[in-house]
């Protein structure tokens, strides 16, 4: 059992302010979280508190504070149904996925939705427009939008930049320690190693009784510049869904050398969640550093941002403790230790890397800025000793256990006059294990603006001057695209690495219009790595159809080939009902593209158009009379259109008796 360490830190558990103490939790049920500030969330950080609603809708939803409605927003996507509060001390509460709106908002808005025939609109009110008082109901809980059903809940200042809410008298009951499950060592650099090399370790910790911590399942080897992460979660008393916890440390042989604090995010800055977490295959690390280009403002450090160098002055040859503090709002803290041996030199490092008897005998691995030449002769013992050269240039190699290993600097083996640098492993005697590799050489860095063209122009990156965080050579490989329902290849498909890189501005991958092609049914997509491809946008311009990425990956050029298919048509065809306002419902589904907005949807009922909701995680788009029918038949349609403008349309017959 973990015995929980519950400390009353003022600074973390006291209201910000006096006003604080006089804010309303938004439900009157006790609370319960299934998501909390900061979470990594695909492109930003998750911006406030997801109140469960225990899979139920309808509960009243009360104003934190008196104020007024400032805005009120409907959309199929997203937050769903939003209302924007503006409290009277400047500060926003806003609630989103919500069912409705309370009377006065609700009548604006089915107003302007019917002024405008479209479901999704956003008004903005006056101050005094639509006054409310603390407590009041001001919409009911509902599930729109993205998720199942829940009240998202966020608090902003008056610049409209996201607070924490639970460090601002919104509390839950929390007795429970965070829990660490793994610590991650990221080498930075070529200089640099881990366990005796440059790809990041994982280590797994497990709970330790006799001195109520986490420990490492074993010590780590490094050498150089390198950085801490923690893959963690936190809980609450009424629910046991994984949170984030709100503060996390570094301590180096008991020292403090990084912290960070959840406390608030700007939403300019919140795609640089990419920089603050670390992906490495299923799992989502915290860094304990800051990568180049970091501005988030939650950090505190000794002056070198986190980043640690084993073998300097502070981290000399031998045994030294990392220790990772993690802690909630209510001060619950847990710790994990490992232990580090720091070696000597970039040798003895290397010397302490694991043979790998099943590898393959030549491997390349790419980083930012330097590549690694892996020769494996474990299991290859027939091999001769390799020679190596790289641009024409003989590369050294270095012993390692099982093999040799080879470092190629961009930089200095760059040709001039080539975009791609050939790179040769021999070993004698025509042996079948002789490879020529071949690595891309054009670099970006932070203020260039340039375009990257691959495969003679089949492929070009368009970055602008604010892209980059910092300089990096990409590595771009390419091979046909894998099959996938409702689109077809045009050409190769291109892996552009390292994929741990994101950009600060968007950048753009364009494609080369392919003849004969219709540019309409033409789009960018991007690898889910699950088999699938997610249609990412197809501006076409100068024979060339591109889109917006904000981080590497694998894309292709592909062409939708498929209709929507519209199925499950409610009420049944040829059914007579009682209803007079019936809903109308139908299952909308298309495999390439997709639906982009609303209007690539209608339902039209006896020749009229109607306001139709779409449920983009049901795949369902539903319509109802905004007055009642008469008796006898009634004829309707749905019609549906992906973003390439393929269309589908079906029509049925019900009656009224």
């Amino acid at each position: 059992m973990i015995v929980l360490l519950v400390l009353l830190v003022v600074a973390s558990t006291a209201p910000a302010n006096s006003q604080d103490q006089d804010l309303r939790w938004p439900l009157a049920m006790a609370p319960a979280l299934s998501s909390t500030f900061g979470e990594t969330r695909a492109t930003a950080f998750h911006a406030g508190l997801d109140l469960k609603t225990w899979g139920k809708t309808g509960y009243a939803v009360h104003a934190a504070a008196d104020g007024w409605i400032e805005r009120a927003r409907m959309s199929p996507w997203g937050n769903g149904r939003v209302i924007y509060l503006r409290m009277n001390d400047g500060r926003i509460a806003v609630y989103a996925h919500l069912d409705s709106f309370f009377t006065p908002v609700q009548q604006k808005i089915r107003a302007e939705q019917q002024r405008l025939g479209h479901y999704s609109v956003q008004l903005w009110f006056e101050k005094g427009k639509v006054p409310v008082q603390r407590g009041e109901v001001i919409g009911f809980t509902g599930e729109t939008g993205g998720g199942p059903p829940h009240l998202h809940f966020e608090l902003r200042d008056a610049a409209n930049v996201p607070l924490n809410p639970l460090l601002h008298a919104f509390k839950v009951a929390d007795t429970e320690a965070p829990t660490l499950r793994r610590l991650l060592i990221v080498p930075r650099g070529a200089g640099s190693l881990a366990d005796g090399d440059h790809a990041p370790v994982v280590v797994p910790v497990r709970w330790h009784a006799a001195t109520q911590r986490f420990v490492a399942a074993r010590s780590v080897t490094v050498f150089g510049r390198f950085g801490i992460g923690v893959e963690l979660f936190d809980t609450a008393n009424a629910a046991d869904n994984k949170m984030a916890a709100l503060r996390q440390a570094l301590i180096v042989d008991g020292r403090e050398v990084f912290s960070s604090r959840l406390h608030r995010v700007p939403f300019g800055d919140g795609h640089q969640v990419a920089l603050d977490r670390w992906r490495q295959g299923d799992f989502i690390f915290s860094n304990l550093f800051q990568r180049p280009g970091n501005r988030l403002a939650f950090y505190e450090s000794d002056g070198n941002a986190g980043w640690l160098f084993a073998g300097g002055q502070d981290l000399g040859p031998g045994e030294h403790e990392i220790e990772v503090v993690a802690s909630d709002v209510s001060g619950n803290e847990s710790r994990a230790t490992l232990t580090l041996q720091v070696a000597s030199s970039y040798a003895q490092a290397l010397a302490g890397s694991a043979v790998v008897e099943k590898a393959p005998a030549v491997e390349l691995v790419a980083y930012e800025r330097f590549a690694v030449l892996k020769v494996n002769r474990a299991g290859n013992s027939q091999l001769g000793e390799p020679q190596v050269t790289a641009g024409g240039v003989p590369l050294a190699l270095q012993p390692r256990p099982g093999g040799h290993t080879g470092l190629i600097s961009y930089a200095t083996l760059r040709a001039e006059d080539s975009q791609y640098l050939q790179v040769d492993v021999r070993f004698g005697a025509g042996s079948d294990a002789d490879t020529t590799l071949t690595l891309t050489t054009q670099s970006i860095g932070p203020g260039q603006s340039q375009d990257l063209t691959y495969d003679q122009g089949r492929m070009i990156l368009h970055l602008e001057a604010g892209s980059a965080y910092e300089q990096l050579v990409p590595q771009v490989s390419s091979a046909p695209p894998e099959a996938a329902s409702g689109v077809r290849a045009t050409g190769p498909g291109y892996t552009v690495e390292p994929q741990t890189i994101s950009f600060d501005k968007w950048a753009r991958v364009s494609f080369a219009m392919p003849d004969g092609k219709d540019a309409s049914k033409l789009g960018v997509y991007v690898s889910d790595g699950e088999g699938g491809w997610v249609f990412i946008g197809n501006q076409f311009e100068e024979q060339r159809i591109s889109a917006r990425i904000r981080a590497f990956g694998t894309f292709a050029l592909l062409e939708d080939v498929a209709r929507p298919t519209i199925s499950t048509l409610l009420p049944r065809s040829q059914t007579w009902i009682d209803e007079r306002r019936p809903l109308l419902r139908a299952r909308v589904v298309d495999r390439g593209s997709g639906f982009g907005k609303e209007l690539d949807l209608e339902i039209e009922l006896d020749g009229r158009k109607l306001i139709h909701i779409y449920d983009p995680e049901a795949d369902v788009v539903e319509a109802r009379p905004d007055r009642p029918l008469a008796d006898g038949e009634h004829v309707w349609t749905v019609r549906a259109r992906d973003q390439a403008g393929n269309s589908t349309e079906v029509s049925d017959v019900f009656g009224l008796r």
